[in-house]
């Protein structure tokens, strides 16, 4: 069998001529001897275990069937998965808030409702609880593929029957980037949207989805969406001010530079912020990586950022301080800058699929 190893592999050097490898994705880890690293820069592209043996020695063998075991080779089709945070939207828990984002809610409905016509056929690319399949079946559509690749496929079923779209609801369990349908649908509707929209790094899935499943006239919902940013003129004491040396004497400033370069998700007052600045629209499907730039007509101490989702012609949700709350809230930055002209990059992290990595003016924050 060839492996390959996890995409998103964290190699830290330890004492003693030792590594601890992790995929933080996979939810696995191992310590392993320095020169198994060259066991996995070897997998990069998939390897046999007798390849490796005839390229390394005996021992790079045996390096080789303990990273199977311990999860760090795998087959080439799981190399990309991350099957620990599709575990964490397999709990009630994760969907309380997004079931209590009324705001969210409202909005599909009311998109669904002006995009679905009788009989159509309707994809809900990672379904969760079913709620917007069952949304679109209310809606009229004859058929609703209902894609989820967690446990809760099992709960789809019966929040349909409930709602009394049960006949026209079926689930498919599997990753919607992947699923072939028996049919093309001319609606497909996702919520896969993370912080600043790209964050969870879903959207390479969506767009698969699409090339696969949607009709070539097929209508997205939503069908774009638009970034905003906005300065900050004072850091506000919750970005960075846990990370100081405490008056009970306490020095935190150790942890100062790891924030520096992580975004911190709250509910942004409008008065702590100055003018929104207007990144650009991103049309749907679109990948994980974008670039634009933002221009400041002041300094700043840190940057707020949101999105709005264009949900069909005539109904957008917007996500931004001065809007009605959403469980998203907003995403504070702590990148000081100054006024002028900035580029702004997003990539996917390479130690973490579902996270993403904010560039702006050089300054990079990872954002989950």
């Amino acid at each position: 069998m060839r492996l390959v190893r996890p995409r998103d592999l964290v190699v830290t050097f330890e004492a003693g001529g030792m590594v601890m490898l992790r995929s933080t994705g996979r939810g696995v880890g191992a310590r392993a001897p320095a020169w198994a690293v060259g066991v996995l820069a070897a997998c990069d592209v998939p390897r046999t275990r007798d390849e490796i043996v005839e390229a390394m020695g005996p021992a790079a063998g045996q390096a080789f069937d303990g990273l199977r075991e311990a999860g760090l080779l795998v087959d080439a089709e799981e190399a990309d998965e991350s099957p620990v945070i599709f575990a964490n939207y397999a709990g009630v828990e994760v969907h309380r808030a997004m079931l209590g984002d009324e705001v969210r809610l409202r909005a599909y409905f009311d998109a669904l409702k002006a995009t679905v016509r009788p009989g159509d056929v309707v994809i809900d690319a990672g379904s969760g609880t079913g709620v917007l399949a069952t949304m679109a079946a209310l809606c009229g559509a004859a058929r609703v593929y209902a894609i989820e690749r967690t446990d809760f496929a099992e709960v789809i079923p019966q929040v349909a029957a409930d709602s009394g779209v049960g006949d026209r609801v079926q689930v498919v369990r599997g990753d919607f980037g992947k699923v072939q349908l028996p049919e093309k649908a001319r609606v497909l509707v996702t919520e896969t949207f993370g912080h600043f929209a790209l964050a969870e790094g879903m959207m390479d899935d969506v767009r698969a989805c699409v090339e696969r499943n949607l009709e070539p006239d097929g209508v997205i919902v939503p069908g774009a969406f638009t970034l905003w940013m906005a300065p900050v003129p004072k850091a506000p004491p919750d970005l960075l001010g846990p990370f100081r040396r405490r008056d009970d004497g306490v020095d935190l400033t150790s942890l100062l530079a790891d924030a520096r370069g992580r975004a911190h998700d709250r509910a942004v007052l409008p008065s702590e912020i100055g003018s929104p600045v207007n990144l650009g629209r991103v049309e749907m499907p679109c990948g994980t990586e974008w670039e634009g730039e933002l221009v400041l007509d002041e300094p700043c101490e840190a940057l707020a950022a949101w999105f709005t989702l264009h949900m069909a012609p005539g109904i957008d949700m917007p996500t931004g301080p001065a809007d009605p709350l959403t469980h998203w809230k907003q995403t504070l930055l702590p990148v000081a800058l100054p006024a002028g002209r900035h580029p702004v990059s997003v990539t996917r992290a390479p130690e973490d699929g579902r996270t993403i990595v904010i560039d702006v003016g050089g300054h990079e924050v990872r954002c989950r």
